[in-house]
C-alpha cells in the first residue's frame, strides 16, 4: 500500500495520540492517580506513532507470512523500538521514561521479557483490531482533511519537542554555571 504524505502525517498523528490514551489509562490505574506519561507536554507519544508507522509497514510486507514469523518480527520491531526510546530519553534528555529494573528478565531497566510479550500482543491487536478500524476511518475522510489534521499534529509534537529541548538546554546552562 502506498500512502500520501498526508496519510502518514495523520497515521501518525491518530496512534500518537491513541498511545498516549493507553500510557494514561494503564499508569494512571497502576499509580491510583492520574500520570501523564512521556517526554513531551501534549497529550501524545510520539513512540506509538512510530512504532505504528514501523508496525504498518511491517504487516504489509509480512501479512502472508506465517504466525511465527510474524511474532518474532513483532517481538523484535516493538522491543528494539522501547530500547532505542528509552537509552534515547535516557542520554539526551536526563530522563527514565519507564523502568523495568524490578522486571525478571530486564535490560537495563529499558526492556524486559514481560512487556516485550505484551508489545508483541499489542502489535497484533494493531495488525487485526486497529488497522482494519484505522482504514475505515480514512475512507471516511477527506484527504485534505487527513492532510491538514496530520499536518497541524505532527507540527504542534514538533513544536512541544523544540521546547523541551530548549527547556533541557537551559537547565543545563544554568547549571554548569553553579559549578
Amino acid at each position: 500500500m502506498i500512502l500520501d504524505i498526508a496519510d502518514i502525517l495523520f497515521f501518525f498523528t491518530v496512534f500518537s495520540i491513541l498511545g498516549w490514551v493507553i500510557e494514561v489509562v494503564y499508569r494512571s490505574i497502576r499509580d491510583q492517580r492520574f500520570v501523564n506519561p512521556g517526554l513531551l507536554k501534549g497529550p501524545y507519544l510520539i513512540l506509538y506513532g512510530t512504532a505504528a508507522l514501523v508496525l504498518m509497514a511491517c504487516v504489509s510486507l509480512i501479512h502472508e507470512y506465517n504466525i511465527f514469523v510474524k511474532i518474532l518480527c513483532y517481538f523484535l520491531i516493538t522491543t528494539g523500538l522501547e530500547l532505542i526510546s528509552g537509552f534515547n530519553a535516557q542520554h539526551f534528555f536526563n530522563v527514565r521514561l519507564w523502568d523495568y529494573s524490578d522486571e525478571r528478565f530486564q535490560f537495563k531497566g529499558h526492556i524486559c521479557l514481560k512487556f516485550s510479550i505484551y508489545w508483541t500482543v499489542l502489535a497484533f491487536a494493531f495488525e487485526y483490531l486497529l488497522l482494519p478500524a484505522y482504514h475505515s476511518l480514512i475512507n471516511c475522510m477527506p484527504l485534505s482533511v487527513r492532510g491538514a489534521i496530520g499536518a497541524t499534529g505532527v507540527l504542534i509534537m514538533f513544536i512541544d519537542f523544540v521546547l523541551v529541548i530548549r527547556k533541557k538546554t537551559v537547565y543545563r546552562r544554568k547549571g554548569n554555571n553553579l559549578t
